[in-house]
């Protein structure tokens, strides 16, 4: 099966070591053996680790590829990804992209995409970290968020068995686009598949079945993503109504968080009053700050529904 728009998949974060690259080479391995569909890997990492890992497994028809990208200006790097991406997503079903975030890239390059995968690992500094890498992104990219509905999906990474998200990335909860995949263990002899095999189909019963479990959320994810964007037109010129109102409440949130001199939590506290100016009693109140980190400078259109039905 190959649709007429592949659906694109970033697996990126700006820490190492987290398993980014076994993530990309893995996931790919999964979709093609596992779903049975047409995959490239496009790998930007100068050390190559998912596309050499993919290379000298067996071959099972995932189509690999390395790109280069010209860091000699911001708005290079963005083309050159951008032409990467393009040229190597043509004719298949799947394409995923393995890459380290650097401040070099434009937070446009991430919006490109349907799914953005978060790798991270169980340490309370690394989740900190992914927590303030998705919400300063979510924050400089509402709008295009509203309008894309792009999923973020945090990948919990080489975490022991027993391991429980219940708890972890709590000041994402709030966040309607942001889920928690399923996680991914840590592989005892994991240099013994490096190069020659694919998690999903490994003798390890434990490790084929853990990884399968991650693939098949993500292919789930991937079937409501086919779905959510049959009712996008954010590429012509009409406007989906439901989104038009949600770039009016941002343009709301944009003028005050100008009258206070930045963007951020503050935005969306009580404006002071300047001296000398009298508030009126009737005058509405404005609603006290949430109590979450991330809810302080996200706007509610991005957050999930809390009302019962």
């Amino acid at each position: 099966m190959t649709s007429s728009e592949p659906i694109k998949i970033l697996v990126t974060n700006q820490k190492g070591g987290v398993g980014k690259s076994t993530i990309s080479a893995n996931l790919a391995a999964y979709f093609a053996l596992q779903e049975g569909l047409q995959v490239s890997l496009v790998d930007f990492d100068k050390q190559a680790s998912s596309s050499r890992w993919t290379k000298k497994a067996p071959d099972v028809g995932i189509r690999v590829s390395q790109v280069e990208i010209n860091y000699q200006s911001a708005g290079m790097a963005l083309l050159s990804a951008r032409a990467g991406v393009r040229k190597y997503s043509s004719g298949v079903d799947i394409s995923i992209c393995d890459f380290t975030w650097t401040p070099a890239m434009s937070e446009d390059f991430m919006s490109d995409f349907d799914i953005v995968l978060i790798p991270s690992s169980s340490a309370k500094f690394e989740m900190a970290s992914t927590e303030i890498f998705i919400l300063e992104y979510v924050q400089k990219r509402m709008a295009r968020l509203a309008a894309s509905k792009q999923s973020l999906i945090v990948v919990p990474s080489r975490v022991d068995p027993g391991y429980a998200a219940v708890g972890a990335f709590t000041n994402l909860d709030f966040l309607a686009n942001c889920h928690i995949a399923p996680p991914i263990h840590r592989t005892p002899q994991v240099d013994s598949y490096v190069y020659e095999d694919f998690f999903c189909v490994c003798p390890d019963k434990a490790v084929a079945d853990n990884f399968c479990a991650f693939g098949k959320y993500i292919a789930n994810k991937i079937a409501e993503r086919r779905e959510t964007k049959k009712t996008l037109s954010i590429n012509g010129q009409s406007v989906n109504r439901e989104i038009a109102k949600k770039v009016s409440v941002l343009d709301d949130y944009r003028k005050r968080a100008h009258n206070l001199g930045f963007y951020g939590g503050a935005a969306m506290a009580e404006v002071k009053p300047v001296a000398n100016q009298t508030v009126s009693p009737e005058a509405p109140q404005e609603a006290p700050l949430s109590r979450s980190i991330g809810e302080r400078f996200i706007p509610s259109f991005l957050r999930k529904s809390t009302e019962q039905d």
